[in-house]
C-alpha cells in the first residue's frame, strides 16, 4: 500500500521544482544589479554566483525554461498515468484539470509573486542549485543561444546595444523613490538636478551683457577705483575699445593692495587671461574648462565672436546645488503672484524657468531666446512699448516697464487649457 503514495509524492517534488524555476525567472529578472554587485563584493560564494547569474541571464533563462518545461511535462504525464488506473481513460480530462490549476497555483503564480516581492533575497537563494543546472544544461544551452544570436543579429541590423536604463527612467526611478520615503525632496531635487545638468548650455545661465560690470582699459584711475570699492565682485573683466574685445580679468583683491603703493598704477600687468566659451557649450564641458585653467569667471560668445555675457564659477555650481548666497547677494523676485493666476515676472527670468513655474510643456518652445524679456520682444516683432501685449498659448504676456528698449518687467495672465472636442 505504501508504495502507491509515491507517484503522488513525485508530483509534488515536481510541482516544487516548477515553482523553483518560475521563481528563479521572475527574481533574476527583477532583481536588483547594484545590490547584487555590491554583495558580490562581500566575497560570499552564493553572492559572486547570483550576480555571475545576474549577468549571464540568457543563458540561465534558457536553463530556467528547459527545466520548467520537463517537470511540467513530467507532472502531466504522472497525473495521466494515476487517473488511467483510477479510472480509465475517462478520467483523464479530470487529471489535466486538475494538474492545470495545481500547476498554474502553486508552479506559476505563487511562486512569482513571492520572488518578486523578494528578488534580491530569492535569486541568491537559488544561485547555488541554479549554476549547478547550467552547468548540466550548458551543450544545449550553447546551441540554443547560437539560434537565438543569430536571430537577435538579423533584427537588430547593427544597432548599438540600448542603456539598461534611460535618462527618463532614470529621473522616474528618482521620482518613484522620494514617492516612497527612502529620500527627501532636497536629495531628490539634486539628483534631478545632476540629470539635467549636462543639457544645460552656457547662454541659459550667463549674466548678459547688459547687466555686465566691466572696466575699460582707458578709464582713470580714480574711476576704476571707485568701481572696484563699489563692487560686489572679486573679478571684473577689461575691455579695450568694445565690451567685445576684453583683454583680461581684474582681481580687485590684487588691484586694491597694488593701489595702496603707488595711486598711478598701470591696471594691464596685473590682468589675468581670460576664459572663452561658446554660447552652446553645455555646463559639464564648461566646469571642466574653468577646473582646468584653475579659474572661476568664463566670457560667453555667440557665433560672431562678440561678447554675449559673463559666467562664473558660482552660476554653474547653482544649476546643481541651488542658488549660493552670500552677504552681497540681493533677493530678486522674479516670479510673483499679484493675482488669480496673474504673475509678475521680471523680463530676465528664463523662459524655462517660466514653462516651469506655470507647468507648462518646455518642450513646445522653439524660440531661440533664453529670458523672458527676449522672448517678447521676438514675439511682438521688435522692441515694444509699454502696454503691448501678445497671446502664447493660454497665456496672454503684457509688458509693464521698460528701461530704454531692454523690458524689465512683464505681466503674465493664464488661463485654463483650452480642450480641443473630440469627434
Amino acid at each position: 500500500m505504501g508504495s502507491s503514495y509515491w507517484p503522488y509524492v513525485f508530483i509534488i517534488v515536481l510541482i516544487a521544482l516548477s515553482a523553483f524555476f518560475s521563481g528563479s525567472e521572475i527574481a533574476y529578472a527583477s532583481a536588483n544589479k547594484m545590490r547584487l554587485k555590491k554583495a558580490a563584493e562581500s566575497g560570499r560564494a552564493k553572492d559572486k554566483i547570483a550576480y555571475f547569474i545576474y549577468e549571464n541571464y540568457a543563458s540561465a533563462l534558457s536553463t530556467i525554461l528547459i527545466g520548467n518545461n520537463l517537470v511540467n511535462i513530467a507532472a502531466s504525464s504522472v497525473a495521466t498515468v494515476i487517473a488511467i488506473n483510477l479510472g480509465g481513460e475517462s478520467a483523464v480530462g479530470y487529471a489535466t484539470a486538475i494538474m492545470t490549476v495545481l500547476i498554474l497555483t502553486f508552479g506559476e503564480i505563487m511562486p512569482k509573486i513571492v520572488a518578486k516581492e523578494n528578488c534580491d533575497g530569492f535569486s541568491r537563494a537559488v544561485a547555488l542549485p541554479l549554476r549547478f543546472l547550467m552547468y548540466l544544461t550548458k551543450p544545449l544551452v550553447i546551441v540554443i543561444m547560437g539560434f537565438v544570436n543569430l536571430i537577435s543579429r538579423l533584427w537588430s541590423r547593427g544597432d548599438a546595444q540600448s542603456p539598461s536604463v534611460t535618462e527618463e527612467e532614470l529621473a522616474a526611478i528618482i521620482e518613484t523613490v522620494e514617492d516612497e520615503g527612502v529620500i527627501d525632496e532636497e536629495r531628490s531635487e539634486l539628483l534631478q538636478s545632476a540629470l539635467e545638468f549636462s543639457d544645460i548650455a552656457a547662454q541659459e545661465v550667463l549674466t548678459p551683457r547688459v547687466d555686465m560690470l566691466a572696466i575699460d582699459i582707458d578709464d582713470s584711475m580714480d574711476a576704476i577705483i571707485e568701481l572696484a570699492l563699489g563692487s560686489p565682485y572679486s573679478r571684473i573683466p577689461v575691455y579695450e575699445d568694445s565690451i567685445d574685445n576684453i583683454i583680461g580679468v581684474l582681481y580687485l583683491n590684487h588691484f586694491l593692495k597694488q593701489v595702496v603703493d603707488q595711486h598711478d598704477l598701470n591696471i594691464r600687468p596685473l590682468l589675468m587671461e581670460v576664459c572663452f566659451i561658446h554660447k552652446t557649450m553645455k555646463l559639464p564641458a564648461v566646469l571642466a574648462e574653468l577646473k582646468r585653467r584653475k579659474l572661476h569667471l568664463a566670457v560667453v560668445t555667440d557665433e560672431y565672436g562678440g561678447t554675449m555675457g559673463i559666467l562664473t564659477m558660482e552660476d554653474v555650481l547653482e544649476q546643481l546645488v541651488g542658488e549660493i548666497w552670500d552677504e552681497t547677494d540681493e533677493i530678486k523676485n522674479e516670479f510673483v503672484s499679484v493675482g488669480p493666476d496673474l504673475y509678475e515676472v521680471s523680463g530676465d527670468l528664463s523662459i524655462y524657468d517660466l514653462f516651469e513655474y506655470l507647468d507648462i510643456d518646455e518642450d513646445r518652445f522653439d524660440g531661440e531666446y533664453t529670458t523672458v524679456g527676449g522672448w517678447a520682444i521676438d514675439q511682438l516683432g521688435g522692441y515694444p512699448q509699454v502696454g503691448d501685449a501678445f497671446d502664447y498659448h493660454n497665456l496672454t504676456v503684457t509688458v509693464t516697464e521698460m528701461d530704454d528698449l531692454r523690458i524689465t518687467k512683464l505681466k503674465v495672465q493664464a488661463r485654463p487649457p483650452v480642450q480641443e472636442d473630440e469627434d
